[in-house]
């Protein structure tokens, strides 16, 4: 049983005994229970975490209520609903039945006469609902119980309850209500007016595949249907099932017209028509391919849209199909992100930019090679371009004008021309940077540990503008965005506290006086028309009003929707432009852990999706450490592999990672936040002894470390930024424990992994341009073996010591090797495509099993996913108008 199901059966208990999990969909589990009080049998629908938090528990239950009321004998009626536990939940009877869905798998039509008195009894229900207010959202074959050979629609009120919670545009929270084939074109367009209408061409989808076996429109993906349900008629039904009846034909085709007055005026109507045998009157249909309302409309749009369908994929599409608008139309697509390209490598900062006109995106990604770099894609174009020169960069930011990019290599800024160029360097930036922006008035801005520091566009000597008040418990600045006046930067500053305790700041550049407000955020992401949108530290997109001038908030937040990816590190993976577009990657860092054999066949060890990361097996293989991240925080947890138990050891500071174990299995060594800098840590597996810090003080931030298969020292690496400095260094647990270098020069060292006989120190260098893999002798001295040949990370021993497996962006790579009476190479195997997911910081991302046969890794639990969505500002302003009673 996993921890979230425990705590639901804890909070259910006085009402509710949990038996099993029935199944499981987009946005809700559905349990089977017994009903204590009535001794019934009943289902448990539980929202998702992730669309709970998003919703919250008031306005939820609030929602639901409205279909409490409803009673009608083909409607499956709501018996309770109510938050627990932080759980959003609602019971229905639990009947056993088959929906139609179940149906058409195994039957794959129905008997005309079947199909349409189903479909006639359904539209009587939502005929019901609607006289009451209600719409359902979405019908769909899934949501049809048969039970007795009598249609039940299920999750009336759920629709309604997450849409309305969530302001009407479910799209934005990364779920979505309407299944694609059965969307209505205003859910495929996001239109905020759904009315009865929509239900009727849901219910007339459903019915259309009753008949012919197939929904009206067909594709090899979401976003094909989508395009189809928005640009392209159905055939008609007919085509594809000549003995289905003119009057039945003639309202299905009616049903499913593109515009919502062209349909039926009510459920009601439909049912009579398909059961009307003089009913011929319908609203006839385009020929195949003539172009829809919209696409006449709006050229240029659909011309983006079909060239981002034909490489990107859509998340939706929105603009509007019935008015011309004078505003840009809001287009939204995703940017698929494979694995081994993922956003917010080791940044610190986000890691993707959008031009001030809205219509390049800037993003650096982890390529093939291992090696980070800038990428451009323009709207209108299908494929993303690397900017030469642009190896190692992180955190892209346009200039004003757009006609630049700034980035940080490591600790240093430089600047780029987007149409190409040589890049040439702006400065240091002396501490730790954590955010970039460019100011109007010809400065970079970086937010540092140290405070605030500007750096001349054109090179120069950077200056402190302001610092954080370290006896108020600031800690440092974050995530500057300088304002188009060039006169004003926003910034969080964080306090010791961790992230959620960040509050927005406003710093003057001329004087650097700071004004403090009482708003709690991560990133401050645009200001707008005196508008600003942020993301708090749990990934909530959100907007305020804000007066500058008078130092004050206007409205009260208001939540905009989408959830998007928070990094440890303290930054969010978000950006606006002032031109409205917006791009995100959408919070779905949950994974899964498990075997991995040679031939990269994938067996789940913990299967319920969670931020895991850094699995660490102990040494009698047993039980796995991995750090587990939620909320904008990171813990350490410890997981038996037998009794499927999990133990969680950290709950102090934000972030705790980078999990090994000791030598022994007693204790393990971890990475933590809670101080002014980074230290090593380390605790009892077993719990039986208090944390103690390890390693930590003075001007360095410590980044992992492992202690010797001996026990008797650490090794660990160390990030100076005000040296530049990343080194690899070790130490005695006992004795003499002064620390010495392992590999100490001007160039990057780390992921220092020891040899099982203690000899030999595997670690990853950028000497020679690129991250590779080197051996060397340990402690030293000695000179260094290359083990990778086209880049490497995330070295890792085999425990009989004859091979080290590493990752080459491309490949996970067993190199074989011998160790006495000298290190050498002597093979490299490629095992397997790496799919898997990397390394969000320097360690490595996966372990070995201690039999060496096969490898501990983290899987995608989905794809990962990146949104853009175009015209955005003006929904923004829309939700602002209401949030100020305009």
């Amino acid at each position: 049983m996993t921890p979230d199901l425990e705590r639901l059966t804890a909070a259910l208990a006085d009402r509710y005994r949990l038996e099993r999990a029935l199944g499981q969909g987009g946005m809700a589990t559905v349990y089977l229970a017994e009903d204590l009080k009535h001794d019934r049998k009943v289902a448990i629908k539980v929202l998702k975490p992730e669309l709970a938090a998003v919703l919250g528990a008031e306005r939820f239950v609030q929602e639901i209520k409205t279909t409490a009321a409803l009673s009608h004998p083909h409607i499956l009626p709501l018996f309770d609903s109510g938050e627990v536990g932080g759980f959003l939940f609602y019971v229905m009877p639990y009947i056993q039945g088959e929906t139609i869905r179940d149906k058409l798998n195994r039957e794959t039509q129905l008997g005309i006469e079947e199909a349409v008195t189903i479909a006639a009894e359904v539209a009587d229900a939502l005929d019901y609902a609607h006289r009451h207010g209600v719409i359902h959202r979405d019908i769909k074959p899934e949501n049809i119980l048969l039970h007795d050979g009598r249609p039940m629609v299920m999750d009336f009120g759920i629709a309604l309850a997450v849409s309305a919670a969530a302001g009407g545009r479910m799209t934005e929270t990364g779920l979505s209500l309407g299944t694609p084939h059965y969307m209505s074109p205003e859910q495929a367009t996001a239109d905020r007016d759904i009315t009865a209408r929509s239900d009727v061409y849901s219910l007339a989808s459903v019915l259309y595949e009753m008949l012919a076996g197939e929904p009206p429109h067909m594709g090899n993906s979401a976003q094909q249907i989508i395009m189809k349900i928005i640009a392209e008629d159905a055939k008609p039904v007919t085509e594809l099932r000549r003995t289905v009846p003119p009057n039945v034909a003639a309202a299905v085709g009616r049903a499913l017209e593109k515009l919502p007055a062209d349909r039926f005026g009510s459920a009601k109507a439909f049912a009579e028509a398909l059961t009307d045998a003089g009913f011929t009157t319908a609203v006839t249909t385009g020929a195949a391919g003539r172009p829809g309302r919209a696409a006449a409309r709006q050229p240029l749009v659909l011309g983006l849209v079909a060239a981002l369908v034909g490489s990107l994929g859509f998340a939706a599409v929105q603009w509007r199909a019935a008015h011309l608008d004078t505003s840009p139309p809001i287009v939204r697509f995703q940017v698929e992100v494979p694995s081994s390209m993922l956003i917010g490598n080791s940044a610190s900062g986000t890691n993707m930019a959008v031009s001030p006109d809205g219509l390049t995106i800037a993003y650096a990604f982890v390529d093939g090679s291992g090696t980070s770099r800038v990428y451009l894609r323009r709207l209108d174009e299908i494929t993303a371009q690397p900017l030469a020169g642009t190896d190692g960069a992180q955190q892209p930011r346009f200039s004003p004008d757009g006609l630049w990019i700034t980035y940080l290599v490591r600790d240093v800024v430089w600047r780029v021309q987007t149409a190409g160029g040589t890049p040439v360097v702006v400065g240091p930036t002396a501490s730790s940077p954590v955010g970039l922006s460019w100011s109007p008035a010809g400065l970079i801005l970086v937010g540092t540990t140290g405070g605030l520091l500007a750096l001349p566009e054109g090179g120069g000597a950077p200056r402190i503008v302001a610092r954080p008040d370290s006896a108020a418990g600031e800690l440092f600045f974050n995530q500057p965005l300088a304002l188009r006046g060039g006169n004003t930067v926003l910034m969080a500053i964080q306090p010791t506290g961790g992230l959620t305790g960040s509050r927005l700041a406003a710093v003057a550049l001329e004087t650097g006086e700071i004004t403090r407000f009482e708003l709690s955020l991560l990133d401050p992401l645009s200001y707008v028309d005196g508008t600003l949108v942020y993301v708090t530290p749990s990934g909530a997109m959100m907007a305020v009003g804000l007066d500058l001038r008078r130092g004050r908030l206007t409205t009260d937040p208001v939540a905009l929707g989408p959830t998007v990816a928070v990094r440890i590190a303290g930054n969010s993976d978000a950006a606006l432009s002032p031109a409205g577009t917006l791009v995100y990657q959408s919070a779905n860092a949950e994974a899964l852990v498990g075997w991995v054999d040679p031939a990269g066949r994938f067996e789940p060890v913990l299967t319920d999706p969670k931020g895991y990361a850094y699995p660490r097996l102990s040494p009698d293989g047993r039980r796995i450490a991995m750090s587990v991240a939620l909320g904008g925080r990171s813990d350490v947890w410890v997981y038996d592999i037998a009794s499927a138990t999990p133990t969680r050891l950290t709950s102090s500071g934000t972030a705790n990672e980078r999990p090994e174990w000791t030598p022994d299995g007693a204790r393990v060594l971890y990475r933590a936040d809670r101080g002014s800098r980074t230290a090593l840590w380390w605790q009892a597996a077993d719990l039986s002894a208090p944390a103690e810090a390890l390693q930590g003080g003075g001007a360095h931030d410590f980044y992992e470390g492992v202690i010797t298969p001996d026990g008797g020292s650490l090794v660990y690496q160390i990030d100076d930024a005000g040296a530049n400095q990343a080194d690899v260094l070790y130490r005695a647990l006992a004795g003499d424990t002064a620390s010495r270098p392992v590999a100490a020069t001007n160039f990057v060292e780390a992921q220092a992994r020891v040899s099982p006989d203690g000899k030999w120190v595997a670690y990853v260098t950028d000497a020679s341009g690129g991250s590779q893999v080197v051996v060397q002798p340990f402690p030293g001295p000695g000179g260094q073996v290359q083990v990778s040949s086209a880049g490497g990370s995330e070295p890792v021993w085999a425990p009989d010591g004859r091979r080290i497996f590493y990752r080459d962006g491309r490949h996970v790579i067993a190199a074989s090797v011998t160790t006495s009476p000298g290190f050498a190479v002597t093979g490299r195997t490629e095992l397997f495509a790496d799919d898997y997911v990397f390394a969000q910081a320097p360690h490595a991302n996966y372990d070995v099993a201690p039999d060496g046969r096969r490898l501990l890794m983290v899987k995608n639990a989905q794809a990962p996913e990146m949104f853009v969505v175009s015209g955005w500002m003006r929904e923004l302003r829309s939700r602002m108008e209401t949030a100020r009673g305009r």
